[in-house]
């Protein structure tokens, strides 16, 4: 769109109305189409800017979770609970509990009774993967118990059902031999 002076029309204040009409036309996409007038022709035409993305650390989170726990999924619903697939705070660092800060990652690992062990092993609660590992290894050896204070959480789930329903099935066969 070509603006001319004709007609008595002010330049300038076509090119301060245009800009500003852009300036407040921004979308809440990654990407915007900006109104930019040429100082000399004032010629405004559409230019494509685009808007720094914000960083998740947790995007992929979740996905890899319920992969990593597919063998054992009534952790996913543990982790999805304790933490809701959170490793990471918004400025990097470890997620830690609400409830008690001591309380790390994923699967809120608790630093006080875990993180000397954790370390001695090889795992680091404060990564993904150590996280997750240690959490799998608490699982193997303690069940769920570990997480008993997010149970009446994750008991809802699906998953617990079927596994409730799976070991009353289990009793009474048990039961009947």
């Amino acid at each position: 769109m070509l603006v001319s002076g004709a007609m008595g029309t002010d330049t300038n204040a076509v090119m301060q109305t245009s800009t500003q009409a852009s300036l407040a036309a921004t979308s809440s996409s990654n990407i915007s189409i900006v109104k930019i007038a040429d100082a000399a022709s004032v010629d405004v035409t559409d230019a494509v800017v685009a808007k720094p993305k914000k960083l998740d650390r947790n995007a992929e989170i979740e996905s890899k979770v319920r992969l990593y726990f597919a063998d054992t999924p009534i952790m996913a619903e543990v982790i999805k609970c304790e933490s809701r697939f959170r490793q990471f705070n918004a400025d990097g660092t470890a997620f830690r509990g609400i409830v008690n800060n001591q309380d790390v990652g994923i699967a809120q690992v608790n630093e006080y009774y875990h993180a000397k062990r954790a370390k001695k092993l090889g795992y680091d609660i404060y990564t993904v993967e150590g996280n997750l590992a240690y959490a799998k290894l608490l699982y193997q050896e303690e069940g769920t118990d570990p997480w008993i204070s997010s149970a009446p959480c994750w008991k809802k789930s699906d998953v617990a059902k079927a596994m409730s329903s799976d070991s009353k099935r289990l009793l009474a066969d048990n039961s009947n031999n």
